[in-house]
């Protein structure tokens, strides 16, 4: 899974996915709706009002799923 793809998961379920320097993985792919850079106090409220274009990404990822390696 990419840091993209992470980023896209942790905006749609609200689990974290990302620490440290990662989570600009998620700053930038909010900032990508509102067109400017996206603050800490509002990352839930730019994820909540964008709730139906995430769940489309997140969507995406898992019909685009690979199979396993090992399988």
């Amino acid at each position: 899974m990419t840091k993209h793809e992470c980023a896209v998961v942790t905006a749609y379920t609200d689990v974290s996915m990302l620490k440290g320097d990662d989570l600009k993985y998620l700053y930038d792919y909010l900032s990508g709706f509102i067109g400017r850079p996206v603050y800490t106090h509002e990352l839930s409220v730019v994820a909540l009002h964008y709730r139906e274009q995430i769940r489309e990404d997140f969507l995406a990822l898992c019909r685009n799923a690979k199979e396993d390696d090992d399988g």
